[in-house]
Order: structure tokens, then C-alpha cells, then sequence
């Protein structure tokens, strides 16, 4: 190249990175609230994975990642990624004692029949200046379907916290980050089996559509609804994480506390992160909902994994406006080619 093009190469891509960042609007509480209404309406019979409500939400999860303009970065081009549910199959230990009974039925036809099958939907946002690098955004899809015995008035655990919340809070960041132009393409997953062991997070550790080595940081949302706006931020990682310094960077950006007891990593290997975690992928959560431990308990102990997780008045979804609008944040810093954080 002749000096004179050098020169005029590194001002072009200098200007580039000096140019000012696309405007990008806020999630808004509307928004959330219809995408949680739909998500956990009874027309997807409580999602629950390797059922009829799976279909539907996959179904529905596809069209609105293609509206929004995110492509399939499963092998193939597609979206959907199979994997198994294995027969003999045990729940997660959870803060509710016994198994609901929609899993009970579930869990004897799976082991009648043998194993059955699941699917994590990947797909993905081209970077503007891809260098190789992406970000990984995670919310679980499935629920716990008719969790109570036939005859009962209400039948359907519908999870409007767990997990419509941050599936709603990941559908409204896709055209955001498309927007946003960001310098590093974002891979968006979305899991199933998570009621039954992390199940589909394993699977995508197993055999990542991109290798887990690309993935710089990788940020989970799940039950995101838990607690109102103003809450510090906590973060859910294992001790040490590289991404704590970049999560305090853009609690301070949004103008807000930052939670620092440290109760929240109780849920570290509760949570879709944690087998990408054991494979040295940079995960974390973070949001309000972890920074209040008897809110969160009072969830836990009560509409947690039950009928009564339907969105209604009680639902304050302050808090999940806070949370998707600092995970655009995140994004927004995660995805600069300047950032590097350290692997371990």
C-alpha cells in the first residue's frame, strides 16, 4: 500500500472508531409486559421441554428472532439444536420441596418411552468489525408445564418470572443490538431443559456451534422480574470472574449501587452460566433480583414454580426494565473490540 492510502486507511478507521454510536432507545416497561404476556400465556401449556408447548414457543421464539433480524447460527443456517433428555432423569434440588406433578407425569413417560428430545434455539448477530470474538446472551426457555393434577382450577405453571422474564428481557435487546451495530457479532441462546438440570446448557458446552474459546463474555437472564426499579446491581458469577470489573463499569453508566456481599454467588451453579463456567467461558448474571435476598426468598418460598408465576399486579417489572436496559450496556461494552478480559 502507498504511504499516502496508509495514511488515508488510518484516519478512515480511525474516524470509524471516533464516529458517534447509532442512537439506540431504552426498553421500556410496555414492551416487556406484552412479550411476558404472550410468553406466558396458557396457549404455550407452561413450555415445558419435549411437549406440545415446546413446539409452540420454539415456534414462536424463531419468528420474532427472524423479525427482529437475527439469523440461525445453528450447523446448517438454521435455529433449532437437538439434544437429548435421557430416561431416569432427577430435578434440580430447589428451594421447593417435592417434584410438581406435570414433571412427575413427564418424568414416568420419559422413562417408560427411553429418552426423549429437547432443543436450544441459537442465532446470531453479525458484527460491524468482527475480530473473531463474540458475545454470548443466554435465557432459558422452558418451564414446568401442567404442574398440578387434573381436576385442579388452575393446572398451568405458566413462569412469567422464571423464565418469561429474561426471555422477553433477550427478545427486546436483539433489534437493539442490531441497531447498536456493534463492533463483535452477539450469539443469542436460548435454552431448554433448564428445569431438569441445566440440560440444554450442557449440551450447547458439549457442542457449541462456534468454539467456546471465541466467546469473550457471556451474560445469563433469568427470573429478572423479582425485584422493583432502584435495586443495586448484584452479580451471580464464580469468585474472581473477569467480567466483575465490567459489570461494576456499567452498573456505574446506568447510575447504579453496586451490591457487594457477595450473597448472590449462592446461585452460581444454579443457573445456565455455570457449565459454560466449568469450560472457562467469562459468565455471569447480573441485575436486582439477586440483590435482595428476602424478596428473593419470599419468591422462592411462595409463586416460585406454581401456578401463581402469572403476570398480574403483583408483578413489578420495574426492576426487569433496569436489568435489560443494563445488559444493553453490557453488550454495548462487551462487544467493543477493546475489550480483552482475562481467561483463567
Amino acid at each position: 500500500m502507498r504511504p499516502a492510502a496508509l495514511v488515508a486507511a488510518l484516519l478512515l478507521g480511525s474516524c470509524a472508531s471516533l464516529a458517534p454510536r447509532p442512537a439506540v432507545p431504552p426498553v421500556t416497561e410496555p414492551e416487556l409486559r406484552a412479550l411476558i404476556a404472550e410468553l406466558a400465556s396458557d396457549r404455550f401449556e407452561g413450555r415445558m421441554s419435549g411437549t406440545s408447548g415446546e413446539r409452540r414457543t420454539l415456534d414462536f421464539l424463531e419468528g420474532e428472532l427472524r423479525r427482529r433480524g437475527a439469523v440461525g447460527a445453528a450447523p446448517g443456517g438454521g435455529f433449532r439444536m437437538a439434544f437429548a433428555i435421557p430416561p431416569q432423569m432427577k430435578p434440580v434440588p430447589g428451594a421447593q420441596p417435592g417434584l410438581p406433578s406435570g414433571q412427575q407425569q413427564f418424568l414416568k413417560a420419559v422413562n417408560a418411552a427411553g429418552a426423549t428430545t429437547s432443543h436450544n434455539l441459537v442465532a446470531r448477530l453479525p458484527g460491524r468489525r468482527p475480530d473473531g470474538r463474540v458475545v454470548l446472551l443466554v435465557a432459558h426457555w422452558d418451564h414446568l408445564g401442567l404442574c398440578r393434577p387434573p381436576g385442579e382450577a388452575d393446572r398451568i405453571c405458566n413462569g412469567a418470572v422464571d423464565n418469561a422474564s429474561g426471555v422477553a428481557a433477550l427478545l427486546a435487546l436483539v433489534g437493539r443490538v442490531r441497531a447498536m451495530r456493534a463492533e463483535r457479532e452477539v450469539l443469542i441462546l436460548f435454552t431448554g431443559a433448564e428445569e431438569w438440570g441445566l440440560l440444554g446448557a450442557k449440551a450447547f458446552a458439549a457442542a457449541p456451534p462456534v468454539a467456546l474459546s471465541r466467546i469473550v463474555a457471556g451474560f445469563n437472564l433469568d427470573m429478572i422480574a423479582v425485584a422493583p426499579a432502584g435495586m443495586p446491581v448484584a452479580i451471580v458469577a464464580d469468585r474472581g470472574s473477569p467480567l466483575e470489573p465490567l459489570v461494576r463499569a456499567a452498573a456505574r453508566a446506568r447510575k447504579r449501587s453496586w451490591d457487594g456481599d457477595r450473597q448472590a454467588a449462592a446461585f452460581v451453579d444454579r443457573q445456565d452460566g455455570w457449565p459454560l463456567t466449568q469450560r472457562g467461558v467469562p459468565m455471569a448474571m447480573a441485575g436486582g433480583s439477586f440483590s435482595d435476598m428476602k424478596r428473593l426468598e419470599a419468591f422462592l418460598g411462595g409463586r416460585y414454580h406454581g401456578p401463581d408465576d402469572e403476570l398480574d399486579e403483583r408483578t413489578d417489572l420495574g426492576g426487569a426494565v433496569d436489568d435489560a436496559n443494563l445488559h444493553l450496556e453490557l453488550i454495548r461494552r462487551a462487544a467493543a473490540r477493546s475489550f480483552r478480559p482475562r481467561r483463567r
